[in-house]
């Protein structure tokens, strides 16, 4: 085990089950630039132009407040070109241009009857009027190009400057995942993600099956010798390990059967 400063110990007490705070979707961004996550920024959200501030600033007119987005970086193999994100748990990847990122978020990250509150403005003595994206035309589809994710997703906490605890322990992680995957030959892809929240319950670890009946699993606590048994009873079984379990990551009327 790594050290950390004595002022950010680990909670290694406390029940991790219902710790995890579950978006309604998870949109995992591959195309932000930053191949080194002990150096990536701190917020991703404030990184001026990045895909996650363009989705911040937009949210909060857009995103039903009943169905929250979470927006990730994550650290897979290298990607160029147009805005590629992966879309959980739709298991859909998606590619557009961030021009469209407004009616990216209409298309995927909203109920599909969701209706957004009119705004009140309380100077103006009118009736309440419409969010100006109310008369927006319909999303044009083929600005999108879309497929269906098929491969287990594992994806580490490893935020370092967000927090240095998932930051130290997340190389760890990753370097005996892909160990154990090597040798029960599984396929897979296994990566970095930024901040998911809980960093005092580090080593987090989301987990996304390739089979979409199967509950998406947000572990904490997760240190390397237990990665053979997450891979093991989770990854190839289907069973959730309780001890470790902080939840699901996603809410169960999002989930695909």
């Amino acid at each position: 085990m790594p050290e950390f400063d004595p002022t950010k110990q680990l909670d290694s007490s406390k029940p991790l089950m219902g710790t995890a705070s579950m978006p309604w979707k998870h949109v995992l961004h591959l195309t932000h630039g930053h191949h080194d996550f002990h150096t990536m920024p701190s917020r991703i959200e404030m990184i001026p132009g990045s895909l996650s501030s363009e989705i911040a600033g937009l949210k909060r007119d857009l995103v039903s407040p009943a169905h929250p987005v979470l927006v990730s970086n994550v650290l897979l193999a290298d990607h160029a070109g147009q805005e590629l994100v992966y879309v959980y748990p739709d298991h859909k990847a998606v590619r557009f241009d961030i021009r469209h990122t407004k009616d990216f978020i209409r298309k995927y990250l909203v109920p599909a009857d969701y209706t957004p509150t009119p705004v009140y403005n309380p100077f103006v003595k009118t009736e309440a009027t419409q969010p100006a994206h109310s008369k927006d035309p319909p999303v044009d589809g083929a600005n999108f190009t879309e497929y269906e994710l098929d491969r287990d997703l594992v994806l580490i906490c490893g935020h370092t400057l967000r927090d240095e605890r998932c930051g130290k322990l997340a190389p760890l992680l990753q370097d005996e995942f892909e160990r154990v995957f090597a040798r029960e030959g599984l396929e897979g892809d296994i990566g970095l993600v930024s901040h998911i929240g809980g960093h005092v319950y580090a080593g987090n670890v989301i987990l996304y099956s390739q089979h979409k009946h199967r509950d998406s699993v947000w572990y904490g606590r997760v240190f390397p010798d237990r990665v053979q048994g997450v891979v093991h009873e989770t990854v190839m079984r289907g069973k959730v390990i309780t001890e470790l379990y902080r939840g699901p990551a996603g809410p169960a009327d999002s989930r695909q059967t």
